[in-house]
C-alpha cells in the first residue's frame, strides 16, 4: 500500500505541476523582431526568455518562455510570498529562528559570506520582524548587498533551506512548478545547480499577485507582498511593481520584471537575459552589457502599452 500511495502521489503531483504550455508568439512581430536584436547584439552564448501581456491571458509577445533561466534575486518575489504566507498574522513579529542563523558561522545559510558581512547582518536584522527581512531581502533598503542576500537566506532557511524552499513553490502548483530553489543566495552555482525559472513560471508569480490570485495566499499576504513590490508611478501615471536580477559569476544573468498598473489594466513584463563562456576579465563589463539590454528591452515593452 505504500508504494500505491507514492505512486499515486508522484502521479497527482506531476499533473499540477504540468502546466499548459506557451510557444513563441507576438501579436507584434515587429517588437518581437527588435527583441531578438538587442539580444543578438550580445554576442555569443548569450541566450533571452521574454514575457510581455496582460496578467492572467496569454502573452501579447512570448519568447522562450518554457526555458529555464537563472534567476539571480528577481526569484526572491516568490520567496516574499511563502514567507508571507507562512507568517500571515505575525508580520511585525521576529522571524522564529532567524536570530539563531546570524549567529552561527557555520549554518549554510550564512557559512559562505565574510565574519564582517556576518556581524552586519546581525546587526541589520537581528530582531528584525518577518516584514521588514522581506522588505530588506527585496529592496535592500538601508542595508548592503550581502544582508540584502542574507535576508533572502533567513528566509529560506526558515522554509527548510532549498529544498523547502523549492517544494513549497512547487506546492502552488500551475506555472509555480518552474521555480526551481537550489541554493542559498551567493552560494556557489555549480554544486548543487542553480537557482532557475522559466518566464512562464516568473510572469505567474507577478500576474497572481497582480490579479491577487496567488492560490492559497490570503487578502492581507497579497496586500503585504504588493507594497514592498511596489515602486513610484512611471510617467504615465500607471503604479509599478517590479524585482530585478543580476549577478556576474558565469552565467552572467540580468532579470528585469514585474508589471503595471493603469486605467487599461495590469501588464507583466519578464526580461530574462543570460551569457556563458566569458572570461573572468570581461565579466563586469559583459554584465554591463546584459543591463543595459535588459532595460532597453523592458522599454520597449512598456512603450507599446496602450
Amino acid at each position: 500500500m505504500t508504494f500505491v500511495r507514492s505512486l499515486l502521489a508522484a502521479v497527482l503531483f506531476a499533473a499540477c505541476c504540468s502546466p499548459p504550455r506557451v510557444a513563441d508568439r507576438a501579436d507584434d512581430p515587429t517588437l518581437l523582431a527588435d527583441v531578438q536584436a538587442l539580444v543578438a547584439e550580445l554576442g555569443p552564448n548569450a541566450r533571452a526568455a521574454v514575457w510581455f501581456g496582460r496578467a492572467g491571458e496569454v502573452p501579447s509577445l512570448a519568447w522562450n518562455v518554457e526555458t529555464p533561466m537563472p534567476t539571480a534575486s528577481a526569484i526572491k518575489a516568490a520567496y516574499l510570498v511563502e514567507l508571507f504566507d507562512a507568517r500571515d498574522g505575525a508580520l511585525d513579529a521576529p522571524l522564529p529562528g532567524a536570530d539563531a542563523v546570524l549567529a552561527d558561522a557555520a549554518h549554510p545559510a550564512v557559512a559562505h559570506f565574510s565574519a564582517a558581512q556576518r556581524t552586519a547582518a546581525q546587526t541589520d536584522l537581528g530582531g528584525a520582524s518577518t516584514r521588514r527581512i522581506g522588505e530588506a531581502m527585496i529592496r535592500g533598503n538601508g542595508v548592503s548587498n550581502a544582508t540584502y542576500n542574507i535576508a533572502a537566506n533567513l528566509v529560506t532557511a526558515f522554509a527548510g533551506g532549498p529544498p523547502g524552499l523549492d517544494a513549497a513553490l512547487r506546492d502552488r502548483g500551475g506555472s509555480w512548478c518552474d521555480l526551481r530553489v537550489r541554493r542559498y543566495m551567493i552560494a556557489d552555482r555549480t554544486v548543487n545547480g542553480d537557482n532557475e525559472a522559466t518566464a512562464h513560471a516568473m510572469a505567474a508569480v507577478f500576474g497572481d499577485l497582480a490579479r491577487r490570485t496567488v492560490p492559497g495566499l490570503s487578502a492581507n499576504a497579497h496586500d503585504a507582498c504588493r507594497a514592498i513590490l511596489a515602486r513610484s508611478p512611471d510617467a504615465a501615471g500607471r503604479q509599478r511593481f517590479r524585482k530585478d536580477g543580476a549577478l556576474d559569476s558565469l552565467p552572467i544573468t540580468r532579470v528585469e520584471a514585474g508589471w503595471l498598473e493603469g486605467p487599461a489594466g495590469a501588464f507583466v513584463h519578464v526580461v530574462m537575459l543570460a551569457q556563458d563562456g566569458v572570461a573572468a576579465a570581461d565579466r563586469t563589463a559583459a554584465g554591463g552589457r546584459l543591463q543595459t539590454a535588459a532595460a532597453a528591452i523592458e522599454q520597449r515593452l512598456i512603450a507599446s502599452l496602450p
